[in-house]
């Protein structure tokens, strides 16, 4: 999560193909599933980068997202949730115990420790630290993400009355979805994403180790599952780890049947498959929910 932390009731997903929202209703006094919908977007609209504007075309960008809002019932602008690709930021695990102070002392100690693991000017990033899960030796998690980058995507959305009061990438947004309800046990999610796959730890809802490979390293399903296999061996070896009680996967990259069979034999584990709309209570096609599973999670947290 890199901004305020107060659910709205829309979410705006971005993927390097597509741009999704999914919009929540209140009814009864409490939140349920809306609308959901989704555009593609031609290829070279968007490029994630880390350090260069990520829109290429703003105009076809902005058509298809008031299409999309339009499609959504999403009318009026406001306040969003905006779900972004997770190479886009940097997620790093801090201990808690080398980051102490005011909040002004904090930040400057975060962004010190942060300076050589950007490939970006740190002072130039926008910033945000959010303390560890229940046990006292969590780390702390720190998301960078370099302005100019964040900025193309939130004046994308300002120019169509959009406020993102909540700015997250989709990673952490499914591991919050998929892992908060679950008794304390190590689990993993899988981000398999087109260009890109994450690779999240988890000791009960709080992460022990990220992983986001791109280019060469998630070119192939047979990379990803080399590197799932090594993330599994680095668990057990490095960080002591007993074993996986679960794997969680959102497959937007391959069919989620064939990302299964990819991850299986290097996990050790079968995957269970997200299904984003049990999240939010709602029965939505099953065409497309992997292309919005970052905005469902975004929205299935903050209570009612």
């Amino acid at each position: 999560m890199l901004r305020d932390p107060e659910r709205p009731l829309v979410a705006v997903e971005v993927r390097t193909r597509s741009v999704g929202v999914v919009r929540m209703a209140r009814e009864g006094g409490r939140k349920v599933l809306g609308a959901a919908a989704f555009l593609e977007l031609p290829e070279g609209c968007v490029k994630l980068s880390m350090t260069q504007p990520n829109i290429l075309d703003p105009e076809t960008f902005k058509t298809t997202l008031r299409a999309v809002l339009e499609r959504a019932g999403v009318l009026g602008g406001g306040k969003v949730a905006l779900v972004l690709p997770d190479p886009v930021a940097r997620v790093a695990l801090v201990p808690a115990a080398e980051v102490k102070g005011n909040r002004s002392q904090m930040d400057e100690l975060v962004r010190f420790r942060l300076r050589k693991a950007v490939p970006f000017d740190v002072r130039e990033a926008r910033v945000a630290t959010v303390a560890g899960g229940a046990r006292s030796g969590d780390p702390l998690m720190v998301g960078a993400i370099y302005q100019p980058v964040l900025e193309g995507y939130e004046s994308a959305c300002r120019a169509l009355g959009l406020y993102p009061g909540v700015v997250e990438l989709s990673g952490l947004a499914l591991l919050n979805a998929a892992f908060a309800p679950r008794p304390v046990a190590d689990r993993l999610l899988v981000n398999w994403d087109e260009g890109y796959v994450s690779l999240i730890l988890a000791r009960g809802e709080w992460p022990i180790l990220v992983r986001t490979l791109t280019a060469e390293a998630a070119s192939s399903p047979d990379d990803i599952a080399r590197e799932a296999g090594n993330t599994v061996l680095y668990y057990r070896e490095r960080l002591g780890g007993p074993g996986l009680a679960e794997v969680v996967l959102r497959s937007a990259a391959l069919p989620a049947p064939e990302a299964v069979a990819v991850l299986a034999t290097p996990l050790e584990l079968v995957p269970e498959v997200v299904d984003p709309w049990a999240w939010l209570g709602g029965v939505t096609p099953a065409a497309g929910a992997h292309a919005i599973a970052g905005a469902a999670a975004a929205l299935s947290g903050g209570g009612s």
